[in-house]
């Protein structure tokens, strides 16, 4: 029997909610990565697949502490009717930041539902921190069921710049809600609306990395299972990325690393995916989890650096929006040679087949 490796692009509006299944069809191992902003639609639909494809995962990763990603697993694991069990929770807390910077109090709510559930928190590292080493080999975990997952990011550096401003974060994660939004739309000031739309010009344009300390310690990991691999990077910065894969390269001797499936960082943000980042990976499918309607995402550049980089892509986003529909255009497609798609199924959100 034909193994299965998918990943459902769960509708998290601007967010992230990704479930992964891999393993024997009948019985699939899961991962969920992610739980999206505070959302009825989110929530449903992952209380649905609890109920309907069972309550025991792998693995829950909650990649940082932004909005977007956190507050949905907050609610998974406070009200415990949900009945979510994982074997294993990767998150970074105040406690695995480095201490050697400005304290804050501890504040978030993430920590206290884990130690209230008994749940085993970051135990894949001894119950230190989800961080890649200074240097020497990549940290590997190999999850049951035959799953390798080979951490990309966060770096040691990135978790200490996000200790002294960890209140604000938790703060903007639950307190203050739409703060994030209104600073990136400050940040990006060319949406579609300005101008025709010309990749070339686009893909030329100079990348600014995001400065975000909550973004940039994202956890982000390749996933393979059976041949097949997966790239799943949160909001992750792109020279962190691009640093954890030159290493998994030089690693494996190959000049770039081969993947199936690139889950673009920030949700296609321009300011997450450089060209150093695109020149890293062999890649023909990309997956995008935004609605756009707060954000703008995916950016026209993100886009664009895609498209002219490589022929014979595939963007698939989990949404419909003004920001995907000039890429829709048969003559764009055919210039760029790439596709696009979209949700084909009764479930409203993007199953992507590894």
């Amino acid at each position: 029997m034909t193994s299965t490796f998918t990943i459902e692009l769960l509708p998290a509006r601007h967010g992230d909610a990704l479930w992964i299944e891999y393993g024997d069809p009948r019985r699939p191992h899961r991962i969920l990565v992610d739980g999206g902003p505070r959302s009825t639609v989110t929530r449903t639909a992952i209380e649905g697949l609890v109920a309907e494809r069972g309550s025991d995962v792998e693995l829950l990763v909650v990649s940082h502490i932004d909005a977007d990603h956190i507050t949905g697993v907050l609610g998974l694991l406070e009200n415990r009717a949900i009945g979510l069990r994982p074997r294993e929770v990767w998150f970074n807390g105040w406690e695995h930041l480095p201490a050697d910077l400005l304290g804050a109090k501890q504040g978030e709510r993430l920590g206290a539902a884990i130690v209230a559930r008994g749940l085993p928190w970051n135990t894949d590292f001894a119950g230190t921190a989800v961080v890649l080493p200074d240097d020497g080999p990549l940290p590997v975990v190999d999850l049951p069921g035959g799953m390798r997952l080979t951490l990309l990011s966060p770096t040691r550096r990135a978790l200490a710049d996000l200790r002294p401003v960890w209140k604000k974060e938790v703060e903007k994660a639950g307190l203050v809600p739409g703060a994030a939004a209104e600073e990136e739309r400050a940040r990006q000031p060319d949406l579609l609306g300005a101008g025709a739309l010309d990749p070339e010009a686009l893909a030329g344009e100079a990348f600014e990395e995001d400065g975000s300390a909550a973004n940039g310690s994202s956890i982000a990991f390749l996933a393979e299972f059976d041949g097949r691999s997966l790239l799943l990077t949160g909001d992750a910065h792109a020279g962190v990325l691009a640093d954890g894969l030159r290493r998994l390269a030089a690693e494996r001797g190959v000049a770039t690393v081969p993947v199936d499936a690139f889950k673009l960082p920030h949700h296609g943000s321009r300011h997450n995916l450089s060209a150093e980042l695109l020149d890293l990976v062999d890649c023909r499918r990309f997956l995008f989890s935004t609605s756009g309607h707060v954000f703008g995402h995916p950016d026209r550049v993100t886009v664009s650096r895609i498209v002219t980089s490589r022929d014979d892509t595939v963007l698939e986003c989990n949404y419909r929006s003004e920001f995907t529909e000039p890429w829709e255009s048969a003559r764009m497609r055919r210039r760029f040679r790439y596709d696009i798609r979209f949700p084909d199924r009764p479930e409203p959100w993007l199953l992507a087949a590894l």
